[in-house]
Formats: C-alpha cells, structure tokens, sequence
C-alpha cells in the first residue's frame, strides 16, 4: 500500500505541474490586459501615469514571457505564496479562504440532501420495477435531469421571490443575508441565512438527484440478475434483506467512484448560479477573475481544483479496497 501511495503520489506531482503550466500559458494568451481591466473601474481623475502603468507591470511580470513568468509563480507557489490579486489588491490565498464558506454551505448541503434522497429513490426504483409508480417516478427524474439548472433557477425565482411576494413562501431573491443581517438574533440569523439558501441548494441538488437515483438503480438492476442473488431468493432471504445486504453492498465501488469525483466540486461552486443567485462563493470568484484577467487568482483558483481532483481520484481508488476485498493494493 505505501508503495502505491508513493508512485500515486509522485505520478499526481508531475500531472499538477503539467495542469499548471498548461493553463497558465492558456491564462497569459487570453485577450485582454488586466491593468487595462483595473484602469476601466477607476474615475478619469485617477487614471495612473504612463510611467506608473509600466512600473505595475513590471511588478507583476507582465512583461516576461508566460512561460518565465510561470516558473516565477510556481516558485512564490512553493513557499506557500499564491501573489497577490490584480484587481482587488488583497492576497489571493485570502481571497479563497472567503469564499470557501459560502461555496461549502451550498455544495455540502447540496451533496447530503442528494445521497440522503437518491438512494432510497434509486432502491425503491429497483423493487418497484416496471410498476406505474416507477414509472412515473423515473419520468419525472428524467425530466429533472434534462432541465438546465439556470433555466430552473430563473423560474423559481419568478415564483417564490415575485409571483409569492408578501405571502409566507416568499424568498429572497439574490444574495447570502439581507442587509440588516448584523441587527438579527442569532436565530433570526440562522432563518435568515436558510431562506437565502433555499432556491440556490434546490438548484445545486434536482439534476445530481435524478442522475444518482438513476445510476444507482441501474447498477441494481445489474446486480439483482446475478446467479447469487437467484441462490439468495432460493434460500428464503427476504426481499429487503436481499436488496440491502447482497445486491446494494455489490454497487458501491461505482458509487464510491462517484463519491471520490465530488470532491472537486465541493468547492468549485457553480459559476452560472452564483452569478445568478449573487452568492459569493467560488464560482462566483472564478468568473470575476476571468472577465477581470486576474491572472494570480485564476491560478490560485486552478491550483485549488486540480489538487481536488487528483485527492477525489485518489481517494476513490484507495476507497475501492474498503469496500471490495478483492481488491489490494500491497
């Protein structure tokens, strides 16, 4: 096992430090000049000097050529030093560390709700089989999972926080707290903070809900063919205890592998609804950065999810061991 973590882990080494120069150099040819970005935000009477404008530059190595002005970030990386922001001149490491809260509130909450839903759905599915309520049910999940999320985002905030205005169903319609939040209890708070993430989990979760609920009612109805659970039935091992503790124990290495690919997204956060919800998490962060070419902190941000990445594929390979004996890495 400890030869395997070390060849995986210096394996992960070298695809994180081709991730990064890739896309660093994809980064750099963007069209597009981040001084120029920043010099837009600001009044005509604060436009900086030709001089000072070459002076930034320099300072930020815009002037070198991508590929030297990686191995200059990748060394300040090293130490622990992601830079500094280009446009909100505060260090991206702190940047980060703001949004990984509100990121974190909708996606755990989002990841719960889906595995607390789409198991029993998906098991129901599987002993209900080809009956009417089944049926209907994998109708209706289909139809979840075909519609775009920002499409139902819209929708929902037309009904709840216009069409509903002054009733008790009404929601907010963007942002995290309102803005007398500082003034509220601390339950008042609580409530508060739950109404504003309402619509915004409901989004994060209706499309994960329908496709895991289907994946995992076809690996059940793989299982179920298979000549033990025939030998189970023959045995008189009840319905339950067939569908629990034989069949659903045998579909968890695609399940665990599923589990292991969310880790990235668990702080990636969802660019299109924070945009549409203003929720300042990740995602909202990420497509800021973009249309600000704040190089440092697409980078930081980059950094971030490709280590997510290659930890979920780690993560579920070295899961595979715990749920299937078969399964060794010594």
């Amino acid at each position: 096992m400890l030869d395997y973590l070390i060849r995986r882990i210096l394996l992960g080494l070298g695809t994180l430090l081709l991730i990064t120069f890739v896309v660093y150099g994809l980064i750099r040819v963007m069209p597009g000049d981040p001084l120029l970005v920043v010099m837009e935000s600001m009044g005509p009477d604060k436009q900086p000097r030709p001089e000072d404008i070459e002076r930034m530059r320099e300072m930020f190595g815009l002037n070198d050529p991508w590929y030297v002005a990686y191995f200059e970030w990748l060394g300040r990386t090293l130490t622990g030093d992601l830079g500094n922001s280009l446009s909100r001149k505060a260090p991206v490491a702190s940047l980060i560390a703001e949004r990984i809260g509100p990121t974190l509130m909708l996606s755990v909450s989002s990841l719960l709700l889906t595995y607390l839903l789409a198991i029993p759905m998906g098991l129901y599915a599987t002993a209900r089989s080809n009956r009417l309520d089944e049926r209907v049910l994998s109708t209706a999940l289909y139809m979840l999972y075909s519609l775009p999320s920002f499409v139902a985002a819209l929708l929902l905030q037309m009904l709840f926080a216009i069409h509903l205005r002054g009733t008790p169903f009404e929601l907010p319609l963007f942002g995290m707290v309102s803005d007398n939040f500082d003034t509220m209890s601390r339950g008042e708070q609580l409530m508060d903070l739950f109404r504003h993430a309402v619509l915004p989990v409901t989004c994060y979760t209706y499309a994960s809900l329908a496709y895991y609920s289907r994946f995992v009612r076809a690996n059940m109805q793989e299982v179920i063919r298979q000549d033990y659970i025939r030998t189970a039935r023959a045995k008189g091992v009840g319905p339950t205890a067939v569908l629990l503790k034989h069949a659903f124990r045998n579909t968890l290495i695609p399940l665990v592998t599923l589990i292991g690919l969310t880790l990235p997204t668990l702080l990636s956060g969802a660019i299109i609804l924070e945009q549409i919800f203003s929720w300042p998490g990740m995602g909202k962060l990420f497509f800021e950065s973009i249309r600000e070419r704040d190089y440092p902190t697409l980078m930081g941000l980059m950094l971030m999810f490709s280590v997510l990445t290659l930890l979920g594929q780690l993560l579920a390979d070295l899961l595979y061991a715990i749920v299937d004996p078969r399964v060794s890495y010594s």
